[in-house]
């Protein structure tokens, strides 16, 4: 064993082939490697060479079809941690090592995903080693002391009981192999994530990892948002997202493609500001608040959504088969729609607490009217709609872009609507929200604001808040820019 100033370097053996070698941890670095006897520092192969051959492809695999161990190295930003194996008298003290390397989806465009690995074990000649490799390959990844705390929150009915699955067997191993402080509860009973974020202790944790759908992010988010602190205190909690729901619209959004990638997100700890949008239903009254992250609905996809509810098991499957039936029933929308336009909030307001500085001006005015509304509100020259989407994220769930300009930072919502149309050109418009090309599409009308009021019309008609059913009465809504935080995998 030897350590030189920021380089701890140890003589551990791999357990699967039995070959001795150096484990090396550079903690100036941020890199740890392990060498074969005879090996050298530059000869690492897998995980990060740019040549195509066999042998680099193998994703960091510490052996090649029983063949001579390879060296490896894993950079910081991929690592997660270590974490020591049982053992007993009969046995050599080991621990393995937990690592992420990038996989590029051509299904999807090239977009990024991660896929963990875990070495073989590494045996050690005694215990007091181990715990000290240990120690230190979690020092190099630095996750214990780069946060506070990390509260994880899991929907143990999310997409047939993925989400236990992903916290069992992803989340807590690669916790446990950080060295950083956390806390798991699996939920018992609808509404539960939002008491758990309405109470957690923001001094001990600055991470909530939401492990379900969008339903359960919009819960926790109601209880972070509805805190009486949440003005001051709400950017110092950071939500982050493992997608087991059925529509997963946020996780897309922010590139958490799967569980693997999500898990990669909340180790790089990338935060990025989180803008929410306060509706109100009953402008006067404080309790009827509500927050929505995601989107606002009516019209086909709100149909879509709530009338497919019984049909979750499916999962994104459902939403194909309710958009079919949409195209074909082609029924229309009657609401009054007013707006603020993203253009009237100058660079720099828009953010800084919970305040409705545009609804309180609409809902005090001629007894809350949508007709004839105070500048700078704006009212839509059109009240049938077959489609209909205010959205503070480019995506609705994992199978489209409906607002592809959008940022969950962005300080503005995209507000995407058509009339009626033919089946032909639901087709298109489906198609539009499909491929992200609904800024372009020449049926779609598509432009930014900061707040909105709509009044229902229609005998029949139902809102979709964040894919949740609310009242069907008039209601208005606003941007707080910034309000929140989220970890990004982009």
């Amino acid at each position: 064993m030897a350590s030189g100033g920021a380089v701890f370097e140890a003589g551990v053996t791999l357990g699967s082939s039995r070959v001795e070698g150096t484990l090396s941890v550079d903690l100036e670095a941020g890199s740890v490697g392990w060498y074969p006897l005879g090996a050298r520092q530059g000869d690492a192969i897998g995980l990060h060479d740019d040549d195509d051959s066999d042998s680099g492809s193998c994703g960091g695999c510490l052996t090649w079809e029983g063949a001579p161990s390879l060296p490896l190295e894993i950079r910081g930003g991929d690592l997660v941690g270590a974490s020591p194996c049982p053992s007993d008298a009969k046995t050599y003290p080991s621990f393995k090592v937990f690592y992420f390397v990038e996989e590029v989806s051509k299904r999807r465009g090239g977009r990024s995903r991660r896929r963990l690995k875990v070495t073989d074990e590494f045996l050690c000649t005694n215990t007091g080693l181990c715990e000290e490799c240990v120690d230190k390959i979690r020092e190099c990844a630095g996750h214990a002391r780069s946060r506070k705390g990390v509260k994880v929150v899991v929907n143990p009915v999310s997409g047939a009981g993925r989400g236990l699955r992903a916290a069992r067997e992803l989340l807590g191993p690669c916790l446990e192999a950080s060295g950083a402080k956390h806390d798991v509860t699996v939920t018992r009973e609808p509404g539960e994530a939002k008491t758990i974020a309405a109470s957690i202790d923001i001094d001990a944790y600055d991470t909530l990892v939401v492990v379900g759908g969008d339903g359960t992010m919009h819960e926790a988010l109601q209880g972070l948002c509805g805190r009486p602190d949440a003005d001051r205190r709400a950017a110092d909690l950071a939500f982050a997202v493992v997608p087991t729901g059925s529509g997963n619209g946020f996780a897309a959004s922010i590139g958490a493609l799967d569980a693997e990638t999500a898990a990669w997100g909340i180790f790089r700890n990338a935060r990025r500001p989180l803008d929410v949008c306060s509706v109100v239903q009953d402008p006067w009254n404080g309790a009827d608040r509500k927050f929505m992250f995601l989107t606002l609905t009516f019209g086909f996809i709100s149909d879509l959504d709530l009338d497919t509810e019984s049909l979750r098991f499916l999962g994104q499957a459902r939403f194909t088969l309710g958009a079919v039936y949409q195209m074909l029933a082609g029924r229309t929308t009657d609401a009054r729609v007013a707006y603020v336009s993203s253009g009237e909030v100058s660079e720099g307001e828009g953010g800084g607490g919970l305040g409705l500085r545009f609804v309180g001006g609409i809902a005090s005015s001629q007894g809350g009217s949508l007709k004839d509304p105070p500048p700078p509100w704006r009212v839509l020259d059109q009240e049938k709609f077959q489609l209909f989407v205010l959205s503070n994220v480019p995506c609705m769930s994992m199978g489209d872009r409906v607002a592809p300009t959008q940022d969950p930072s962005s300080g503005s919502l995209s507000m995407v609507t058509t009339g009626r149309n033919g089946r032909l050109k639901n087709i298109a418009m489906f198609d539009a929200v499909e491929d992200g090309t609904t800024a372009d599409c020449d049926i779609i009308s598509y432009q930014d604001v900061a707040a909105f009021a709509v009044e229902p019309l229609s005998d029949r008609f139902q809102f979709s808040l964040d894919g949740e059913r609310i009242p069907t009465r008039t209601l208005y809504g606003e941007i707080h820019r910034g309000l929140g935080r989220f970890l990004t995998c982009l």
